[in-house]
């Protein structure tokens, strides 16, 4: 494995602290908003793409009816395996590990596909649309989310200026991956490129939270693979790294129960 692949992946102590730390910060109000945007669909079958460590899921399995069937996915067998065991036994929903890009279901499948913040990292966008588009039944539904650019994301935008500042050559750059993919006009084009004609796309803020301001830091900089980066440049860096982004944003949403500004794109396609 080369030093990108492992500075890419999700694996290790990062998916506990992603959902420790990361998830109440960053995903738990868009998890929520997620799930009701599929429940006003009132789908019978439901496919969940990227599903990480079951944040939609636990939402979704509150949210549908008794009588629909779930079916959640992820490519990263460690999260499924934490999304399973957080979850608990449910004959409600099936666990698979799938790759996006090559979906292992039947063609007009499943009414509805939810994937949240999963659309940045795949391999090939339209060859992974063209897939919701086959395995959707005609009148279907994709909902995904994708997070606006950086700059609008205050706390991810401290995290790229502290690693600037402390690695001024080649910083740890993770974060320009999941806050690059916000354009509407570049989602709609890649969705029309997929088959969807029928289109839209919302930008919806919220707040996340964090108990605090160093559960947030160590979230930010030990549940995403910008760990492994810094660990390559320099281990020894990230007790300090850590302080000083807890102080940084202790400042500007104090030191506990932090609310902290997030904004999303919400796309929805509709199969026809």
């Amino acid at each position: 494995m080369n030093t990108e692949t492992k500075t890419t992946a999700f694996s290790g102590s990062i998916p506990q602290n992603y959902d420790e730390y990361l998830g109440p910060l960053l995903f738990e109000a868009y998890a929520i908003d997620m799930a009701r945007r599929v429940g006003l669909l009132q789908p019978a079958n439901v496919l969940e793409v990227a599903c990480g460590t079951g944040r939609v899921t636990k939402q979704l399995l509150e949210t549908l009816s008794l009588k629909a069937s779930l079916v959640a996915t992820d490519i990263n067998p460690a999260m499924l395996a934490l999304a399973m065991d957080k979850i608990g036994k449910n004959e409600r929903v099936e666990w698979k590990v799938a790759d996006a890009v090559a979906l292992p279901f039947n063609n007009e499948t499943f009414d509805c596909i939810a994937a949240q913040f999963g659309v940045m990292f795949y391999s090939d966008r339209v060859k992974a649309y063209q897939e919701a588009f086959r395995v959707l039944e005609n009148g279907g539904t994709f909902i995904f989310n994708a997070w606006d650019k950086m700059s609008n994301n205050p706390a991810i935008m401290m995290v790229h200026e502290l690693m600037e500042e402390y690695f001024p050559v080649n910083p740890p750059s993770f974060y320009n991956i999941p806050f690059s993919y916000f354009d509407p006009a570049v989602i709609k084009a890649d969705l029309t490129k997929g088959g969807f004609s029928d289109i839209n796309t919302t930008v919806l803020k919220v707040y996340g939270y964090s108990a605090n301001s160093y559960d947030a830091a160590k979230g930010l900089l030990e549940g995403t693979p910008i760990h492994a980066a810094i660990v390559t440049h320099d281990a020894e860096l990230l007790p300090e790294l850590t302080e000083t982004l807890s102080c940084r944003l202790a400042e500007l949403y104090g030191a506990s129960n932090l609310s902290v500004p997030l904004q999303a794109v919400v796309a929805t396609a509709v199969k026809k």
